[in-house]
């Protein structure tokens, strides 16, 4: 041994007699939650299934958690719509209030109700009318004293320049209408969002089911061969040594068969999060993977993203919430100029608990005045201006941006289709020949004129080729159904009708 390992391992000696606790037992660690003789994982044991993509994406959209939270947010935009409506609808309140107290041998009481209606229009004019109506007792020994009056006002004040006119009083509603089709459009992209990953999920789950057959295909034509040998050698046609590379072969394709059994079951268990279902579920593909060729016209394709896709249409939103912002900034700008009308009768009154009725008051008070507000040395009134303008701008240069990016997304999701495609039918005919290939070697190697590198060879080659086939044949489908993401048409393509009917 070396005086570098003398020292290691002298240092280790040392580390482990001089911290209390520490222990050196073995070299290779065992996992905490390993169990001696434990059994292999078991499989699922939950009810087969036979899924298709179709039960698979609205089986999705009945169970996924995205789904069903973007329904329940939906509960409460509707709401808060609702409210931004109701903003020229008549408000009201009533307050009423009965107080007593005792004197000496006086017992007083007061009662009072002041119902009250409040209106906005959507000129601005505030219309607010009240019933004050107010009553009082005192009580002796000896008699009692009831009065009581009302009084009813009425008043209206309507803004001549700031926070006057259709236009500045609508805003609040326009923009609450606004932001109820941006969230509708939110909903739209969740739901297309959610479709698009099971779709992918699924053709990744039968993408391995169908490796799985692949594998196995594999392993059986590697045991031919590992027949094949074992039969020239009985005939003597063969050296016994030949046999070592067949039995290898027939050992990597078992590896790989187990490998692709693992790799189906992680897809299964990933599709299963997504539809929300029992992990112990066991599902398989009742689709086979085919496709057939889409033609595609870029001008109209184009045309569609913009017609549909959630995020340029939602800067199209978020551009007219601006102009509207923009509207209000500049109104603040103006002198808060207002006309105020009042209008004010007493009621009738009463005294004495036995005396007779007193005549009403019947005099009407009448007021009418203007009132004017200047701001003066106030920069943050024009700095609402500039903001909703440069806001205005902004989202201008945002939107050609936008739509520069969409164009372009279009474009290249059509030439992935269509490049998809070629790949798929020159994968299918390398899969083809390479097929034939084996089997003409085959027949060679029977009669005696190959040998077993150059069957083994060609049986890696098409391994290869049909797994390239598959991963072609998966990749179009995928392309398929980007390019409908691309276009915000994956609701049409699905015929998804959502529930979303306004409040």
């Amino acid at each position: 041994m070396s005086r570098a390992a003398n020292g290691i391992a002298g240092l280790i000696a040392i580390v482990a007699t001089s911290w209390p606790g520490l222990a050196w037992a073995q070299m290779t660690p065992t996992p905490r939650y390993a169990q001696a003789g434990a059994a292999p994982t078991a499989p699922p044991t939950g009810p087969e299934v036979r899924l298709t993509l179709p039960e698979a994406v609205y089986l999705g959209l009945r169970r996924a958690p995205a789904i069903r939270s973007a329904y329940l947010q939906r509960v409460l935009e509707k709401y808060n719509l609702s409210v931004s409506e109701s903003a020229f609808s008549p408000k009201g309140g009533i307050v009423a209030s009965v107080n007593a107290d005792r004197t000496g041998a006086s017992l007083n009481g007061f009662g009072q109700l002041a119902p009250s209606v409040q209106v906005l229009t959507p000129l601005g004019t505030a219309i607010n009318f009240g019933w004050d109506l107010r009553q009082s007792s005192r009580r002796q020994r000896d008699n009692g004293l009831l009065t009581g009056d009302s009084a009813l006002t009425l008043s209206v004040i309507q803004p001549l320049l700031k926070g006057a006119g259709y236009e500045v009083n609508m805003a609040p509603v326009r923009e609450a209408r606004l932001q109820e089709r941006y969230n509708q459009l939110r909903l739209k992209a969740t739901v297309a969002d959610t479709i698009t990953g099971i779709a992918r999920a699924y053709h990744q789950f039968i993408q391995a089911r169908q490796q799985v057959i692949l594998a196995k295909g594999a392993l059986q034509r590697a045991r031919e061969l590992d027949g094949a040998n074992r039969a020239l050698i009985a005939a003597g046609r063969m050296a016994e040594i030949e046999l070592v590379q067949a039995q290898s072969t027939v050992a990597a394709q078992e590896l790989a068969t187990l490998q692709a059994e693992n790799a189906f079951d992680a897809t299964r268990l990933a599709l299963l999060t997504l539809l929300a279902i029992d992990p112990e579920t066991r599902i398989l593909p009742a689709d086979t993977l085919t496709a057939s060729p889409v033609r595609v016209d870029l001008k109209t394709v184009t045309a569609l993203a913009f017609d549909n896709r959630p995020d340029y249409l939602s800067q199209l939103i978020a551009i007219e919430s601006a102009r509207i912002g923009l509207v209000i900034a500049t109104n603040q700008q103006e002198w808060d100029l207002s006309l105020g009308i009042g209008v004010s009768t007493p009621g009738g009154g009463r005294t004495g608990w036995r005396a007779t009725e007193g005549l009403p008051n019947t005099k009407t008070d009448l007021r009418a005045g203007l009132q004017l507000t200047i701001p003066i040395n106030n920069p943050a009134v024009r700095q609402r201006e500039v903001q909703a303008t440069v806001g205005l701008r902004q989202g201008e240069v945002l939107l050609e941006q936008i739509r520069a990016q969409v164009d372009q997304q279009v474009r290249d999701g059509v030439r992935t289709v269509d490049i998809a495609w070629r790949q798929y039918t020159l994968s299918r005919q390398v899969r083809e020949l390479s097929a034939q290939t084996l089997a003409n070697e085959m027949v060679k190697l029977r009669a005696g004129r190959s040998g077993n590198f150059q069957v083994v060879s060609y049986q890696e080659q098409l391994r290869g080729a049909e797994n390239g086939e598959l991963t072609a044949l998966v990749a179009y489908l995928d392309a398929l159904i980007t390019l409908d993401q691309l276009l915000g048409t994956t609701l049409d393509t699905w015929s998804v009708h959502l529930n979303d009917a306004a409040p």
